[in-house]
């Protein structure tokens, strides 16, 4: 066999292992990058409904895919980058569609839960105007107001806006004449998270919002539960000292068990856990900060 015809047997062999070794080498690098780009690459409004040349709905529909394919993970990492990258996303597609009521009636609440409350608000408020008759938008910004910025006052001139369009639920009516009261309040963001829940497009989206009603509904319950645990100490004139003393108790909406805590207050074990851990934070930070 001749040196050229060794020389053209080998080479591909050689070829072969160095592409092998090669593509060992890149993969994890490409991989990473990709992850990378998905989360960095936030598409601008004007720009992409320039590129579309006239298929913005098709465009739409593509990136509001993208966002509900994404929204799981971004729930998960509770990033800015995700949020800003929902937001903008949420913002073209709203461009493209403007009539397309689905990515603002969930868009919203989305970015609610990715904790950028500013731009759910935007997201709600533009699909307040191109739905002007739409109630759902209003009474979502006064959830947001009431919820996230503990701002009962813009809470109560939304939920007014929301109940006076004429498909308004009946419900919407009834939480705008009792929103002045902390009792009406809870119970207008609990049916307002109820629907929210059955709403939900994944698990993990249906959980966020769980725990968040469970947590409104523990208030509205212990409020009650200190209610009697005063009435039973004004009427004994001792401290309690077992929760079965003001007789049977509802279920805790947390998942834990009542208790009579240290500071002697009716409390969820589950919640009580959060109060010890608030105190051992504000310890740590007078003896840092003294």
């Amino acid at each position: 066999m001749s040196l050229r015809h060794i020389i053209l047997a080998v080479l591909p062999v050689l070829g072969a292992v160095g592409a092998h070794q090669s593509q060992g080498y890149i993969d994890p690098v490409r991989h990473a990058d990709a992850a990378e780009v998905r989360h960095i690459f936030v598409p601008s409004p004007a720009a992409t409904k320039f590129a579309s040349l006239g298929f913005d709905l098709v465009v739409a529909d593509l990136l509001w895919i993208r966002t509900l394919l994404f929204f799981s993970d971004f729930l998960d990492d509770q990033t800015i980058q995700g949020a800003k990258l929902t937001r903008a996303v949420l913002k073209t597609v709203g461009m493209l569609d403007p009539y397309w009521r689905t990515p603002f009636f969930y868009g919203g609440g989305m970015l609610r839960m990715l904790g950028d409350v500013e731009a759910s608000d935007e997201i709600f408020s533009d699909g307040m105007k191109a739905f002007p008759e739409d109630a759902y938008f209003p009474f979502s910004l006064a959830m947001n107001a009431y919820l996230i910025r503990d701002d009962v006052d813009s809470a109560v001139r939304y939920l007014t806006r929301a109940a006076a369009l004429p498909g308004a639920p009946d419900w919407y009516r009834n939480a705008a004449a009792e929103f002045i009261s902390s009792r009406g309040q809870r119970k207008a963001a609990l049916l307002y998270l109820k629907e929210q829940v059955s709403l939900a497009n994944s698990e993990r989206e249906r959980q966020v919002l769980l725990d968040k009603y469970n947590s409104i509904l523990y208030q509205q319950v212990v409020e009650v539960i200190e209610m009697r645990q005063d009435k039973w100490q004004a009427q004994f004139g001792r401290p309690l000292q077992a929760v079965d003393r003001i007789g049977p108790l509802p279920p805790d909406p947390l998942g834990g068990q009542w208790i009579v805590a240290p500071d002697g207050r009716v409390r969820s074990t589950v919640y009580e856990d959060v109060v010890a851990r608030k105190a051992r934070n504000k310890e740590r930070s007078i003896l840092v900060n003294p």
